[in-house]
């Protein structure tokens, strides 16, 4: 795909405050990078204040980097930071909501290991919305803004061994469909971004595990991934996904006992996807 002209963002954020969560590396690294360039100052979110020093002190401008480390599974953590950023510097413009904790586990493997379904959620929805929350209000009472949410298109054909993730971007995902008309009345976009796997240090772990025979999962590097949410923040569309996650979405929704027998037929043939 071809990116998006850095002049098309520049209007829109320049001079303006932007939250990115996740800021420290990967894909929220690149897009605080990319909004201080045309101008923003960036809010970075992320747990290694260390990263985001570093990464503040290696960014051009003409925008500005400002750390912000905590740990979005202190869910009073996050809502008291979210009101701290709206009582200092108004209503953010734009919520690069990216932050994520990405686990891949069988029932069986889960099963004894509660804490981790916890942590994912806590991550993945519950440290989200209260993020998200006092934001979004300000958002609407000041009758503009936009929310950009780094989601899955794991919720677009959910798959056998990532249940925990899979629901808790689910929860958020669901819980942006309820309150995106409220915030479309009052003029604040929500987008969710849908990105098949991508090459980062979350996804590492799983590295090599998407290929069968020539077959292989479709994979972006941090700077496609990137294009896209910069496409996002300009076209300001309800959801970006692939075609093909779309057509699997609803073979998935129309077909459900089929495709849990085609997932039941490569569970016991070993090729765990």
């Amino acid at each position: 795909m071809t990116p998006i002209d850095p002049a098309q963002i520049r209007p829109l954020v320049c001079g303006k405050v932007a939250v990115v969560t996740g800021a420290s590396r990967g894909i929220g690294a690149e897009m605080a990078r990319r909004l201080v360039t045309v101008g923003a100052t960036v809010i970075g979110v992320a747990r290694s204040g260390d990263d985001l020093t570093r990464l503040s002190r290696s960014l051009p401008g003409p925008g500005r980097l400002v750390p912000l480390p905590g740990d979005l599974r202190d869910t009073t953590w996050a809502g008291d930071t979210a009101a701290s950023i709206v009582e200092q510097y108004g209503a953010p413009t734009l919520l690069v909501s990216n932050a994520g904790h990405s686990i891949r586990r069988s029932l069986a493997e889960t099963t004894g290991r509660f804490h981790d379904v916890a942590r994912t959620a806590a991550v993945n929805y519950l440290g989200a919305v209260a993020l998200a929350m006092p934001i979004l209000d300000a958002m609407r009472e000041r009758g503009q803004g936009h929310l950009v949410y780094v989601a899955t298109t794991s919720l677009d054909m959910p798959m056998p061994d990532w249940a925990s993730y899979t629901a808790s971007k689910a929860a958020f995902e669901y819980w942006l469909r309820c309150v995106a008309p409220e915030l479309r009345a009052a003029n604040v976009a929500v987008t969710s971004v849908h990105l098949p796997r991508v090459a980062t240090a979350m996804s590492a772990p799983t590295a090599g595990r998407y290929r069968a025979g020539r077959f292989r999962v479709p994979e972006l590097s941090v700077a496609q991934a990137a294009n896209l949410l910069c496409r996002a923040i300009v076209q300001r569309p309800r959801f970006v996904r692939p075609v093909w996650a779309g057509l699997a979405g609803v073979v998935a929704a129309g077909w459900p006992g089929g495709v849990d027998a085609v997932f039941e037929a490569v569970w016991r043939a070993g090729l765990r996807p």
